[in-house]
């Protein structure tokens, strides 16, 4: 059968043959199939899911923009204690000018021994130790409770345990220096029932012994000697122990007031060492960013040795490590090159961390950043994601965030990336299948027009059926579409990629003109066997809709063929049956025939449906197999 167009309505003479009402309603129907409705809903129930999705995982979005920028992430920075470790101290050693000390026992149960040279010994024999452990205990503003586990921060938590362990220390607090970061030593002013005055302080092991000028042994004092006592601190961090200094001085009776000019001439205790094991989960979780193309920094204000070992346990990829006096004394350009190659930075302050994000951000890096304390809100802020901690998280750090993990976790940070992946997935999931559609519908109508048809294969009401159900039926249930496998073994999405890659952008031609060719071919056909108006416009519009549907099922991946997972979605499989039903309905009732001038039409038509829209389906799966083809020779070559 040879197709021709009524001599009436041939292309010269199209819009002379057509009356005002005719160009009325096919304007109409243009401007409806134009305009994807369907899309700005499609995309925020997208969003709307993905967020919920990542607080389910821990994640508690508080800025919309930060779901499209983790999908992008190429680096986190992240502190050490509790997100990448599990932020439940224990100490191990002790070191005085007695020796060192091992203490057994675990978590905050104050149950243990202290042991010299492997033997068990009582601390009230080492004056010194028993002065470090008093020290740990007053200087400290957490508290045991009865029931077990402690209350405040988990380091101080850990120097009460160790500390109940030999005795119960109380002397009437008076007044405090709190720690900061800046200074990295805390100080507290005791006054006995003697009242005598004393001031204990405890902080870093650089910082301590730089304010003791002496250090006692038990029996006596004697000489400090930092070099000794820096010596034995970096041997615990190399093992993975985060150390704490004690020291402590007696000040005038009655003194009620501490002053900076009272931390100074301080008299050195010991050393406590503590662990604090990496998260188990964390290992794998930095594996997932290594092959994901995330690189992992660590930021943390421990010993350069102690954040050192505990980035080789957890396997995060560096060359050497760099501390924050180091930091100090590097240009911007120094810095910057170090960057390329150091992942580990210790003993830093807010400013280092803050200039670090800056910098990585400067280099092009999607910087993520996580902080718990006030002094992190300016990093937090900085970032292009901030990233604060739900629990241990000051309020102002939670307020300069973009995202609030509930658990402390690092992996739940992971977790959130990999949704982004998949949300700004999901999102050019439904462009790619929602505009083909439309840009179909909307040709069809101008083909119409242009060669003279009075009857466009689809009234402006069939158009806005086929946006409505399908939009319903089978847009929603592409937003629940489950996760991509091997989501994290691709790179990040580079930060100025756009929305509508390439790939996407063919097609979309392709599919619209596949679309919009078959089914006005049909439609012709049917008009010149002599099929009247209305049941050509149901079949055209039957054709659209199983395209949709066959369609739907090619953009379940844009990369990967989908034979395989072509079910895994029991929404979607709802969504296809309901808009099936649906299309029957309004094919084959009498009052819907009515209401949309349409027919019911044969079997045969249906069968021809179907072999035309199916034909969709195989084509851009062979097409995937194709560019994968292609893909690998250019990897080969």
């Amino acid at each position: 059968m040879q197709f021709h167009i009524p001599p009436q309505r041939c292309f010269e003479d199209s819009l002379q043959g057509l009356d005002n009402l005719d160009l009325f309603f096919a304007s109409v129907s243009l401007a409806v199939a134009a305009i994807p409705e369907g899309l700005p809903a499609l995309i925020t129930i997208t969003l709307a899911i993905g967020i919920k999705k990542m607080a389910d995982r821990n994640a508690i979005i508080r800025t919309m923009p930060a779901v499209e920028s983790l999908g992008s992430a190429t680096v986190i920075c992240s502190d050490k204690t509790g997100t990448l470790t599990k932020n439940e101290m224990t100490v191990r050693k002790i070191y005085t000018d007695e020796g060192l000390f091992s203490v057994t026992g675990l978590g905050y149960e104050p149950e243990g021994d202290f042991e010299l040279n492997g033997k068990k010994i009582d601390p009230f024999d080492h004056r010194a130790l028993l002065g470090t452990l008093k020290a740990g205990a007053l200087c400290n503003d957490a508290y045991l409770r009865e029931e077990g586990g402690i209350d405040g921060d988990p380091t101080e938590g850990a120097l009460l345990v160790s500390a109940a362990k030999a005795d119960k220390f109380y002397i009437s607090r008076i007044d405090e220096i709190p720690f900061e970061s800046e200074k990295r030593f805390m100080a507290t002013l005791h006054q006995d029932d003697a009242g005598n005055s004393w001031v204990y302080v405890k902080g870093s092991p650089e910082i301590i012994s730089k304010l003791s000028s002496m250090q006692f042994n038990g029996k006596d004092f004697s000489r400090m000697e930092p070099e000794k006592i820096l010596l034995v601190a970096e041997d615990m961090a190399s093992e993975g122990l985060r150390v704490i200094a004690t020291a402590y001085r007696k000040l005038e009776r009655g003194k009620t007031e501490l002053e900076d000019a009272d931390i100074d001439k301080l008299i050195f205790l010991g050393l406590q060492g503590m662990i604090d094991p990496p998260r188990e989960e964390v290992k794998q979780s930095i594996f997932k960013c290594n092959n994901a193309g995330i690189r992992v920094i660590m930021i943390t204000g421990d010993h350069i040795k102690t954040a050192h070992t505990i980035a080789r346990q957890l396997g995060i990829r560096t060359e050497g490590a760099l501390s924050g006096s180091d930091i100090e004394t590097m240009t911007d350009e120094e810095l910057i090159k170090a960057l390329r190659s150091v992942s580990v930075f210790a003993r830093t302050s807010p400013e280092d961390k803050s200039r670090i994000v800056g910098l990585l951000k400067q280099e092009g890096e999607v910087v993520a950043v996580t902080g718990d304390g006030v002094n992190d809100a300016p990093a937090l802020e900085n970032a292009d994601i901030g990233v604060a901690m739900g629990r241990s998280g000051t309020e102002v750090a939670k307020e300069a965030a973009d995202m609030v993990l509930a658990d402390d976790n690092f992996s739940s940070i992971v977790n959130a990336v990999e949704e982004g992946r998949d949300v700004y997935n999901k999102i050019q999931k439904v462009i790619l299948w929602t505009l083909p559609t439309n840009a179909a519908e909307g040709l069809a109508i101008l083909a119409a027009v242009l060669l003279g048809f009075a009857a466009p294969p689809l009234l402006p009401l069939h158009i806005l059926w086929i946006n409505t159900v399908t939009a319903l039926g089978l847009g929603v249930p592409m937003t629940v579409e489950p996760m991509e496998k091997r989501l994290l073994n691709r790179p990040p999405r580079p930060q100025k990629e756009p929305l509508l890659l390439p790939i996407i952008k063919r097609r979309i031609i392709t599919v619209a003109l596949l679309v919009v060719t078959a089914t006005f071919l049909l439609y012709i056909f049917n008009i010149n066997n002599g099929m009247d108006i209305s049941t050509s416009q149901t079949i055209a519009l039957n054709t659209i809709v199983f395209f949709e549907i066959f369609y739907l099922f090619n953009c379940k991946s844009i990369y990967e063929n989908v034979f395989g997972q072509m079910f895994s979605n029991r929404y979607m499989l709802l969504g296809i049956s309901i808009v099936i039903g649906l299309q029957m309905f309004i094919t084959y009732n009498p009052t819907m025939n009515m209401i949309m001038r349409t027919s019911p039409i044969r079997l045969i038509d249906w069968v021809v449906i179907i072999i035309i829209a199916s034909s969709i389906f195989f084509l851009i799966e062979l097409e995937k197999f194709i560019n994968k083809i292609r893909d690998k020779k250019q990897i080969n070559k």
